[in-house]
């Protein structure tokens, strides 16, 4: 193995350079695809994170549970349920199978993150009760959209431990194999925290939105499409085609808050600005015609500002708050 992939394994290179050649690259994943093999990697942060996190969403499940048996949150059908935990299956189903295909044919980790499993992953809390209860009004979806939002947050973290904890994956080799697709090399081995943390930050600004938009809550999957296909397609086409880098940090990194050297370019930023438009176009007919222009001006510039300055793995959080709160202050006073 070369000095570079030993430099990198042993965690004396900036985690970006991981994507200084195809070569490398490959030459890192091969060696250890699943990062746990890896001694430089501490995962004692990632238990100690665990053991905070896990009792909580465990009382906020009970909580929500408790609050719609005493009639003070909506009711959420077996149907959403079994949506909710089909989609699940779904998305492990698809996590294993482009497992495989990254080892037998070589294909970045990035690409299938966000082209492939991004969608499936992160939208399913918002869309099942959102969608299904506000835009096509169906019955047997859930009486409250907030009580689905709730329950369907608290669940699917619990979802992501069980599944993609270290300590989980070293004793089930399905579980282990299905999350490489999703572990980017240079995330290793913050992969879990950034993920838990980001869809918590997403949750707390997203929830007031809900409740401050009442029926027109659906307009809180404006800034979920454009977080979740404009940033999707932002890191593919800035690995493959960007030319013009600028660097950002993130929240944690090797034990320090707002560290690392990661990266972004022009051109994968761009792809937010023109989902950010296509969007808005999409949803022109929830909005006056006033309304609509001042946000198919503002949106897309606002949304790309807030996903560059925004740190790595938390451009969602960032880009809910300066979605809705751009959408709320138009409609409330245009």
């Amino acid at each position: 193995m070369g000095g570079k992939a030993k430099a990198y394994l042993k965690g004396k290179s900036n985690p970006m350079d991981v994507h200084s050649s195809r070569k490398l690259y490959f030459k890192v994943l091969h060696k250890d695809p699943y990062g746990l093999e890896n001694k430089s990697y501490d995962w004692s942060g990632e238990d100690k994170f665990v053991a905070w996190v896990l009792p909580l969403m465990v009382v906020g499940c009970i909580g929500v549970w408790v609050s719609q048996s005493m009639g003070w949150l909506g009711s959420v059908s077996a149907y959403s349920y079994a949506l909710f935990f089909t989609w699940i299956g779904v998305e492990l189903a698809g996590k294993y199978l482009f497992s495989s295909a990254i080892l037998k044919f070589n294909i970045k980790i990035n690409y299938i993150r966000k082209l492939a499993l991004r969608p499936w992953r992160k939208l399913k809390t918002y869309v099942i009760p959102l969608l299904l209860s506000g835009a096509f009004g169906l019955e047997q979806a859930s009486t409250s959209a907030i009580a689905g939002v709730l329950i369907f947050f608290f669940l699917d973290i619990l979802k992501t431990i069980f599944t993609e904890w270290n300590q989980i994956r070293r004793r089930v080799p399905i579980l282990k194999h299905a999350f490489l697709s999703w572990d980017r090399i240079e995330d290793r081995p913050y992969t879990l925290r950034y993920d838990i943390l980001e869809d918590i930050f997403r949750f707390i600004v997203y929830l007031p939105f809900i409740c401050i938009f009442g029926k027109a809550s659906l307009l809180v999957m404006i800034p979920n499409l454009i977080n979740e296909f404009g940033d999707g397609l932002a890191e593919p086409v800035g690995i493959r085609f960007g030319k013009h880098k600028y660097r950002c940090r993130s929240l944690y990194y090797r034990g320090k808050f707002w560290n690392g050297n990661f990266e972004r370019s022009l051109e994968g930023s761009a792809m937010v600005f023109i989902v950010s438009a296509i969007v808005m176009i999409m949803y022109a007919g929830y909005f006056t015609a006033p309304q609509f222009w001042i946000l198919l001006v503002t949106m897309p510039i606002l949304m790309t500002l807030a996903e560059a300055i925004s740190p790595h793995t938390n451009d969602g959080p960032m880009l809910a708050l300066v979605g809705c709160s751009t959408i709320w202050a138009v409609t409330a006073l245009v």
